[in-house]
């Protein structure tokens, strides 16, 4: 017997009265419910990463040196270059650091840190991402499917995390939506409209982190037209040319880029393409290396809650269009779209040597559209036996992995308490049930179950959970232990603050810019009384620092130890908190002891 999704009529009924044929019809007559489905996903979305905006700590080092850079433009005026304390950060485009810079204008005064307000941009783009993907689906699969899908990439795990932190990537998830939107509808012979957000997409990507989305763009069209050539249907691809998008693209991009090749002589362009994203394409960089299939393994972490469908969405797409036997059909039309949004760029990935989770990110709206059209065909047929049970097995596994490393966290760097306990056993009890419900066909309660297993740990953990956790709050203890001291921060228009062997720059972001680390420190006469010296004493150059401080005549007074353990090094801590003071006339200062 064929299976409901062997032929492309079967793949059509399958999606019953949200099938993309009758699109059309169900759309004029019900035009609440996108407005619904509208609200719904924004509120989500938003339930999802507004807890916790303000009380997450800033994170090392990514965020950090995004979140320093755009303090330093915002008080600066520069908008043009950008820096992270007095040296040039030719990395990434200054899109993101001007979102940034424009909540920091509105929300925060001189001096001060307001992490949040750097964060929503963030926000808004997650925001957009979903609407964008719900947008995407509809005249691929129906509204149904593209609501469901939509929901799953809000509540994924990678999702409400980029969302939470001051980076690009939730910015470039939006623009890849946007980028699907783009060609979903032009393939259903749209207006050129779609073809002005194609291309100011890729005027505001370019803008936030160069190459990426026009590469997934290209490695899209590219693998679409092998596949179609010799279709009609290829003849959207023309519409893209539509002469005011190129136009819009370049108004984008190239004032600032006009500005900053002037600025720095060029130097931005060689260090950005040769040096940041070249070196990432060639070789690991920053330790953050690893081989082919890491992504493949790691997908149904990040994607969870969605890993519940994500084997499932696969298997549908394939199914679909390997029975498709027309250009015609809907359904064959937008799972090859979906498919070669995603596969191409996965593997492109998997190859280039630096590896980290958010790489993926751009291509989750059509991994999120494959799994929202699996999961109305489960609630129609009994279909996908074993694809069912493995994604039951992969959501349970993912999500106890999960849960118990939050309980984890939490008994190691944070302060004893119950609650995160009775939070990690309704979540398990949640993650539980979900699984065998999905593994028995019981897809409607398994769908609630995952929504909810995500509803229950990612807003408590965000707004409560990661912000007790104060071992690993180092910088935020330093800076409560200085005004606890009476000393100003630098910042405030304290003195200068010596780090010499603790260089995170969540401290910079905290203390300010006048924060001197490793070998930018100089011991002499001149360093003034009053200067702040911070020192892990648990790492061996501590005592030859301290050798050094004497020698240079200089004398401390200790006010502080803070013990924690530094997550970016994967080490504990001791930093001891320090003052320089003027030495009596009578001092003698003992080998090795710099007191």
């Amino acid at each position: 017997m064929k299976s409901a999704i062997d032929t492309p009529t079967a793949g059509l009924r399958i999606s019953g009265s949200d099938a993309p044929i009758k699109r059309r019809r169900s759309s004029a007559a019900k035009p609440r419910s996108h407005l619904l489905h509208l609200l719904v996903l924004a509120l989500l979305m938003l339930f999802m990463s507004m807890p916790g905006l303000g009380k997450l700590p800033v994170i090392d080092r990514d965020e950090s040196r995004f979140a320093v850079a755009s303090v330093q433009m915002a008080e600066s005026g520069d908008y043009v270059n950008i820096r992270f304390q007095d040296e040039a950060r030719n990395k990434k485009p200054a899109g993101s650091y001007w979102a940034q810079t424009a909540m920091i204008k509105l929300f925060s005064g001189p001096g001060e840190r307001r992490i949040w307000a750097q964060r929503l941009p963030s926000v808004i783009a997650a925001l957009i991402a979903v609407l964008a993907t719900y947008w995407a689906g509809i005249p691929m699969l129906g509204r149904r499917s593209a609501f469901i899908g939509a929901g799953l990439l809000a509540v994924s795990m990678l999702t409400v995390f980029e969302a939470h932190i001051a980076k690009t990537d939730a910015m470039l998830l939006a623009c890849a939506a946007l980028l699907l939107v783009s060609f979903s509808h032009l393939r259903q012979g749209a207006s050129r409209f779609y073809a002005l957000i194609f291309w100011a997409a890729m005027g505001v990507s370019i803008m936030v982190k160069g190459p990426v989305i026009p590469a997934l763009a290209l490695l899209t069209l590219t693998t679409l037209w092998i596949w179609e050539r010799g279709e009609t249907r290829l003849r959207w691809m023309g519409k893209l040319w539509f002469w005011p998008g190129p136009i819009l693209c370049l108004l984008i991009v190239l004032p600032w880029s006009i500005m900053i090749w002037q600025a720095t002589d060029g130097q931005f362009f060689r260090d950005a393409l040769g040096g940041d994203f070249g070196s990432k394409v060639l070789s690991a960089q920053e330790k953050h290396g690893g081989p082919p299939g890491l992504y493949l393994l790691t997908l149904p972490i990040f994607f969870w809650p969605g890993s519940l469908l994500l084997f499932a969405g696969f298997v549908f797409a394939a199914r679909v269009v390997k029975g498709g036997k027309g250009s015609d059909n809907p359904v064959v039309q937008a799972m090859r779209l979906a498919l070669c949004f995603a596969v191409p760029f996965w593997f492109v990935l998997e190859l280039v040597p630096t590896k980290l989770p958010n790489y993926l990110l751009p291509v989750y709206p059509a991994i999120a559209l494959m799994a929202g059209g699996a999961m109305v065909t489960i609630l129609s047929v009994k279909e996908f036996v074993w694809s069912r049970r493995l994604g039951a097995l992969l959501f349970v596994t993912c999500g106890m992995a999960i849960t118990v490393s939050l309980m984890l966290a939490e008994s190691f760097f944070g302060p004893a308490a119950a609650w995160p306990y009775i939070m990690g056993g309704a979540a398990i009890l949640s993650i539980l049930v979900t699984g065998a419900a999905f593994a028995v066909n019981k897809s409607r309660l398994a769908l609630t179950g995952a929504f909810l297993s995500s509803l229950i740990l990612n807003p408590a953990s965000y707004h409560f959970l990661l912000p007790s956790l104060t071992k690993l709050r180092l910088a935020d203890r330093v800076e409560a232990e200085i005004h606890a001291s009476g000393a100003r921060l630098p910042r405030s228009g304290g003195p200068e603050v010596l780090a010499h062997n603790f260089t995170e720059p969540s401290l910079i972001y905290r203390l300010g810019k006048d924060v001197r680390l490793g070998n930018q420190i100089k011991l002499d006469q001149s360093t003034a009384p009053g200067t702040l010296i911070v020192s892990d004493i648990l790492r061996p150059d501590s005592e030859t620092f301290f050798n050094e401080f004497k020698q240079a005549g200089l004398c401390r007074a200790e006010f502080a130890k803070i013990e924690g353990f530094n997550y970016s090094r994967g080490e504990e801590v001791v930093l001891e908190l320090s003052e320089v003071i003027p030495c009596p006339p009578d001092a003698v200062l003992p080998q090795g002891d710099g007191k």
